[in-house]
């Protein structure tokens, strides 16, 4: 048996594994149990925690990153293609990585470069952030099996107290709001009700692009912003890196662990932590509690940016 036969069969089995779940989530919206991974038990929020915070105990650099559900389709689809499944990339995942994303442009031959770029650095990754995302478990089994796998969810810089690990030490955070977490972070006490939930450190930023929905940026490509935010955070002196910024965010984690950093995608929620709230969080609980007069919504939105999960990040 070749290796080409033998790598079509195990991601058939993966594949045929998915299916109950993907179809629970599908017709029910019943998330995957998450628990147990690829052999891996206890994976829950207390324990992410837990992990976070041994991690950050120490000075050694390290990655922590997660598979977007827009992202990991269209790692799913370059696998299919590599493997003789497919031919081309489907129009969703076209669109979605331009949309949801912020790809661009979203060719053919670009997101083949995506994933021929992406796939053969994932053994880089220390701890893995699982979301329950349809094939999840063949990549990480397949590119990241050393990583640790710990839940995405707990990630979120309000989940937990391993942001208390952060205390003095100097914290880049790249976001597309760059600008208002700089404001935002001078009344860190106000936001948070002098609870003393974000510790003191010396903040800086980096602004990542804002090339969702129907923005985008002339006689440029990810690839080219990508290469000028690698030179750009390099240019700081930094312990720890909180990355929030779409399909650049796990690369730019993983540059950083190979800079010896630390790089922790935080992705979304990362504007959370700083009193910058949007719809996806109004209704979760461990953020909606902290809301008071000082919280803001981010004013920096891309054109057509309701197609983004109808607006969830503002």
């Amino acid at each position: 048996m070749d290796m080409a036969f033998k790598q079509r069969l195990t991601y058939i089995n993966f594949f045929i594994r998915n299916i109950p779940a993907f179809l629970k989530y599908k017709i029910f919206k019943k998330p995957r149990n998450l628990s147990h991974f690829c052999g891996e038990k206890g994976i829950n929020l207390d324990y992410t925690n837990l992990v976070l915070n041994k991690a950050l105990s120490t000075s050694s650099p390290f990655c922590a990153i997660r598979f977007g559900a827009v992202e990991l389709s269209c790692l799913n689809n370059h696998e299919k293609i590599e493997l003789g499944f497919k031919h081309k990339y489907k129009d969703s995942v076209i669109y979605s990585m331009k949309n949801n994303a912020g790809f661009f442009p979203p060719t053919q031959k670009n997101l083949q470069k995506y994933g021929d770029t992406f796939l053969p650095i994932l053994n880089k990754v220390d701890y893995l952030g699982i979301s329950g995302a349809h094939m999840e478990d063949y990549f990480y089994s397949r590119y990241c099996k050393n990583a640790t796998p710990i839940l995405y969810e707990g990630m979120e810089p309000l989940r937990g107290d391993w942001i208390k690990k952060l205390e003095g030490k100097n914290v880049l955070v790249v976001s597309s709001f760059a600008k208002e977490i700089e404001t935002q972070y001078k009344k860190i006490d106000l936001i948070f009700n002098n609870e003393r939930i974000v510790p003191k450190f010396n903040l800086m930023t980096v602004e990542a692009p804002l090339t969702l929905a129907d923005e985008t940026i002339e006689d440029s490509s990810f690839f080219e912003l990508l290469s000028f935010l690698y030179k750009k955070i390099d240019s700081f002196d930094y312990d720890i890196a909180l990355i929030g910024a779409g399909a650049y965010g796990s690369f730019l984690a993983i540059h950083c662990k190979e800079k010896g950093k630390i790089g922790i995608q935080t992705g979304g929620a990362t504007p959370t932590m700083f009193g910058i709230m949007g719809k996806r969080w109004e209704n979760r609980t461990h953020v909606s509690k902290y809301v008071n007069s000082y919280w803001i919504r981010p004013s920096r939105k891309p054109k057509g940016y309701e197609k983004i999960e109808k607006g969830a990040y503002w």
